[in-house]
């Protein structure tokens, strides 16, 4: 047991069986049976707890007034001493998305040693110290995954996963957390995730526990292609309620919208006028997906900026990104170009969140056009399902001598990856040249000249085909009759030597890796 951190390996198992018992009063039991009713946003409890004189009741009744404050209270409550100040500000910066300062105080958390420790009861210190350095880096993970380099967050979730008992739920996050930032990084989810799972198990995390890890990944929960956003939307949603916050209520409720939009919903429908009427005044951190998702919904550049500068304003790098790569696409200005191509350099993402892959193919088109180069522009455009932007992209950075070497490497392999007939003709004319880029690109036609080419139509057809979107979406998506996609899907069958639609989109997943 534990006063401090109640999430151990036992999760809610635990805390329900102690609860249960007839214990008798006691400062450490009291401090205990207190913490477990903040975390069950057991209000009523935590009161009659109190009146037992637990150890640090300061502590508790701090971050319960955190987790009750107004959507527009922007500072923590004041702190008697360091370790109830560093307590205090990790759930407020939490609760009102103040995405910078979160990311500071995850790497000042990492030099604070609390000796208070060594006189508090409540505290088993082996299990604390083992979780302390756990938690230090799935704290610094999630903090550089909203406002920092994606490197630097994959890194430290790597490393949690060592960290810690074995059973902890921390290392299900840092699992969980490694393989979402790899994917925004351009690789694939090619391994199962684990935290819905533990926390749906009885030895899960503790509502607030969960609520504070669920929507700290949830912005990469729009990724995935199940129903898991709406399932972290639904929880996050209940357990707000549970605990009556009027800040946890507002974060769910606006990717309670987002999901609505992403399922195809107006933003009317989705209740995006509403989210907005409540999210005016509230502290900027709780206003960024509000107004990004009326950008996305309004698609007016000014609503866009607007979004990308409260964005900015709290250090939260994801929606910056997110916002420059729709505003690029749709109004590609040279600040905007600017700005985006160097957080796409410096931050690694290459797969922004809720952006359409095609919308972020038109923005590494619009920072080609204007005249940027690097290897982010090719990684994002070569994911980004439109064959015909990945040329266009490629070639201008093989044919831009100015350009990076290793962006015009990029260059030459997305064209070896993408593999369509025009890609090949490219490869073939490049590999005639006699410096390192015809090198390159003679290695690839080299070790490439076996297999099936498509066209790029008929490569675009099949990559939103193995998506499981219908003839008639497709046909929407590329301005084209579900006739013409039915041609070209049955060209493509052909040239692969599928039997129906499902084997041609396993052979192009196979083609594609």
């Amino acid at each position: 047991m534990d006063g401090l951190t109640t999430d151990g390996v036992y999760g809610r198992a635990l805390l329900q069986f102690v609860m249960s018992l007839p214990l008798p009063s006691d400062p450490v039991l009291a401090r205990y049976r207190a913490s477990i009713c903040i975390d069950h946003g057991d209000w009523d409890g935590l009161l009659r707890h109190l009146g037992s004189n637990p150890v640090e009741a300061a502590e508790l009744i701090g971050v319960r007034n955190i987790i009750l404050a107004s959507t527009d209270r922007r500072e923590p409550p004041q702190a008697e001493t360091e370790h109830h100040r560093f307590l205090f500000e990790i759930h407020e910066f939490l609760l009102q998305r103040a995405v910078r300062r979160y990311k500071r105080w995850a790497h000042r958390i990492l030099a604070f040693d609390a000796d208070v420790l060594w006189t508090r009861g409540d505290v088993p210190l082996g299990r604390h110290f083992r979780f302390r350095r756990l938690q230090d880096e799935v704290f610094l993970a999630m903090a550089e995954a909203d406002g920092g380099i994606l490197a630097i967050a994959e890194a430290c979730a790597d490393e949690a996963q060592r960290l810690g008992d074995e059973g902890e739920p921390g290392r299900d996050v840092a699992h969980d957390l490694k393989t979402l930032i790899g994917y925004a990084r351009g690789g694939r989810l090619d391994r199962d995730l684990r935290l819905r799972a533990r926390i749906s198990s009885p030895v899960g995390l503790s509502p607030l526990g969960s609520w504070q890890t669920l929507l700290q990944l949830v912005p990469f929960y729009s990724y995935l292609p199940d129903d898991s956003l709406r399932w972290t939307v639904q929880v996050g949603e209940q357990i707000a309620n549970r605990l009556g916050s009027p800040r946890a209520q507002l974060q769910a409720r606006s990717w309670h919208v987002a999901a609505g939009m992403q399922d195809g919903q107006s933003s009317d429908q989705a209740g995006l006028p509403g989210l907005l009427a409540e999210a005016r005044g509230a502290a900027p951190g709780l206003r960024v997906v509000p107004l990004l998702l009326r950008g996305i919904a309004t698609r007016r550049p000014e609503d866009l900026r607007a979004a990308e500068l409260v964005a900015r304003q709290v250090g939260n790098v994801w929606a910056q990104v997110s916002a420059l790569t729709w505003l690029v696409a749709l109004d590609p200005q040279p600040t905007t170009v600017r700005w985006l191509h160097r957080l796409l350099e410096t931050t690694g993402w290459r797969r922004p969140i809720l952006v359409p892959p095609t919308v972020a193919a038109d923005a590494a088109l619009g920072l080609a056009a204007a005249g940027k180069r690097g290897v982010s522009i090719v990684e994002v455009a070569a994911l980004g399902e439109r064959a015909n932007v990945t040329v266009e992209v490629a070639m201008r950075h093989i044919d831009d001598a100015e350009a990076p070497r290793e962006a015009r490497l990029a260059a030459v392999e997305a064209l070896g990856k993408l593999g369509t007939t025009h890609s090949r003709e490219i490869l073939h004319r490049v590999s005639r040249r006699t410096d390192d880029i015809g090198a390159a690109a003679r290695r690839i036609v080299t070790s490439r000249t076996a297999g099936t080419t498509l066209s790029e139509r008929e490569f675009e057809v099949l990559d939103l085909a193995r998506h499981g979107l219908t003839n008639r979406d497709i046909g929407e998506r590329l301005s084209l009759s579900p006739h013409t996609i039915a041609r070209h899907v049955a060209n493509a069958r052909a040239k692969l030597g599928a039997a129906n639609r499902a084997e041609a989109a396993a052979k192009f997943e196979e083609m594609k890796v």
